[in-house]
């Protein structure tokens, strides 16, 4: 799928804003904005494109369209995908080129640049290493550590998304020379990448993810190229992935499907999507693994609070 479509088309970039403090070597770090209060037991984490703060929708069976206020300003405007390790939110920040980690309960603000590129999905392991995926490569973040290393493959010229499994494999969802659309896999600790055998991607590539309680791989795309028809086939593969044929379910977006996330129970996935009469971003969920529509978030304009990227909270790692 189209990068801009993949960021729910985002607010105007602009320079991240000045920040106090030391924090990490080589990070910006900023205190607290908000006063400290009762974080959400069950929401979806968003990106707030108007003013760069976080918000949230409580999850409930059927959706919901209330947006309210968590956390911010953060001093950033183009949050594109998040992933979270427990209370700190990720954020792959495209311009500047930065991630972002922001603690929910100390509400400390960490800026780490990206000398690779500039990040637009993101993912984060059990070990809490975070890797920050740019158009051609990714950069991958020790815990604690500011100075990144990076994965690439000749294989990928354009990627759309990426994920880790409970095993630190990381994968890569995304487009090549030679037509090459699919998936890319780095063994845990290696610079190399291999194909595995998965099925062609259908229409456009939508993502790659893993699912922390099983270790299963996740793939969507939209096979019927996002004209309103079937749109949003997730596969799910059992290890060895490849060897035997994945299930398939018919997650019927709305429009055209992306970046998606597990709930920590891995009962639930909740996936991107738009409407159709104005692209308006919204946030699907279904049932996981039988991919029965439940319903959905946002998917307004009037309100003023287009968002960008989402987590959940709580959530499970790997994520």
């Amino acid at each position: 799928m189209l990068l801009a479509f993949v960021a729910f088309g985002l607010a105007g970039c602009s320079g991240l804003a000045s920040s106090s403090g030391s924090g990490l070597p080589g990070a910006q770090s900023s205190a607290a904005r908000q006063p400290s209060g009762p974080l959400p037991l069950h929401a979806l984490i968003v990106f707030d494109t108007q003013n760069g703060s976080l918000g949230y929708f409580t999850i409930e069976h059927g959706g919901n369209d209330t947006l309210k206020s968590l956390a911010g300003p953060l001093g950033i405007d183009s949050g594109y995908a998040m992933a979270a390790n427990h209370d700190t939110i990720v954020i792959a920040n495209y311009k500047p080129a930065y991630v972002v980690t922001y603690n929910l309960r100390t509400k400390k603000e960490v800026s780490i640049g990206d000398p690779y590129g500039q990040p637009y999905d993101v993912a984060v392991d059990k070990q809490g290493t975070i890797y920050a995926l740019n158009s051609t490569s990714v950069a991958v973040y020790k815990s604690g550590s500011t100075q990144p290393t990076e994965l690439s493959c000749s294989n990928i010229s354009l990627g759309e998304a990426v994920a880790v499994n409970n095993e630190g494999d990381v994968f890569v969802d995304g487009y090549g020379p030679g037509s090459f659309a699919g998936v890319v896999e780095y063994g845990h600790g290696s610079n190399t990448c291999t194909t595995p055998p998965l099925q062609p991607v259908e229409g456009y590539i939508a993502g790659v993810g893993v699912d922390p309680k099983t270790d299963d791989l996740i793939t969507i795309d939209d096979p019927d190229l996002c004209a309103g028809g079937y749109e949003g086939r997730m596969l799910v593969y059992r290890k060895p992935y490849g060897q035997r044929a994945p299930r398939q379910q018919n997650l019927q977006a709305t429009y055209c499907s992306g970046i998606f996330r597990l709930d920590a129970s891995s009962t639930h996935i909740f996936y991107s999507d738009a409407t159709v009469s104005d692209g308006a971003p919204l946030i699907d969920q279904a049932r996981y693994p039988s991919g029965k529509y439940e319903g959905r978030y946002g998917g307004y304009y009037s309100s003023g609070t287009p968002f960008a990227g989402f987590t959940t909270l709580p959530n499970r790692l790997p994520n």
